[in-house]
């Protein structure tokens, strides 16, 4: 009996197949949530086809005017209030998380296969919520969030945001990794 070899499998980063899939996170699904206070902050709450239910946080937050954006100082594109500039932190996660400030539990992996749907329904959300919110001029996507994630924020609004918002990555001072900046135009 002769072996034979085995085929070589191709690995494939997450970062080629979000390049495969940039077109799928280019569309809005009308949706609707409602809005729940959480004090410091608000979330809206909806839910998915399968039932799911989730939650797309803004945190209202200030950043330093001195980070360092591509190069320029955020204080330098944003008008800085009392030397710190008002942005929404953007968090996003299934609304049955009980501890919302475990960070284990918060970015807990859902493997529910819905990133599409969910990015179409985030992105009609986020663009009610920018309807609403004139004064907010910077969202921050934390770099606590793995680079997949944050690059599938980056295809989302590139696809659907180009025209409203400009995109950086930066340090930000509420988090330990790269964060990504979206500036109002």
């Amino acid at each position: 009996m002769t072996r034979r070899k085995s085929i070589p499998i191709k690995k494939i980063s997450i970062l080629e197949i979000f390049n495969e899939l940039t077109e799928s996170f280019d569309s809005i699904i009308n949706t609707e949530f409602n809005i729940v206070n959480f004090g410091g902050y608000f979330a809206c709450r909806f839910k998915t086809n399968s039932g799911n239910e989730y939650d797309l946080e803004f945190h209202d937050s200030e950043e330093s005017p001195e980070t360092i954006l591509n190069g320029v100082k955020l204080g330098d594109i944003i008008k800085p209030i009392k030397n710190e500039v008002y942005c929404l932190d953007v968090a996003f996660t299934l609304s049955n998380v009980k501890n919302k400030d475990n960070q284990e539990e918060f970015e807990v992996e859902t493997k529910l296969n819905e990133q599409h749907e969910l990015m179409g329904r985030i992105t009609y959300i986020i663009k009610t919520i920018v309807n609403m919110d004139n004064k907010c001029e910077l969202f921050i996507i934390g770099g606590d969030a793995q680079r997949n994630r944050l690059k599938m924020y980056e295809t989302m609004f590139k696809n659907n945001f180009k025209d409203m918002f400009s995109m950086f990555y930066g340090k930000s001072k509420w988090h330990d990794g790269e964060s990504l900046f979206i500036i109002r135009k």
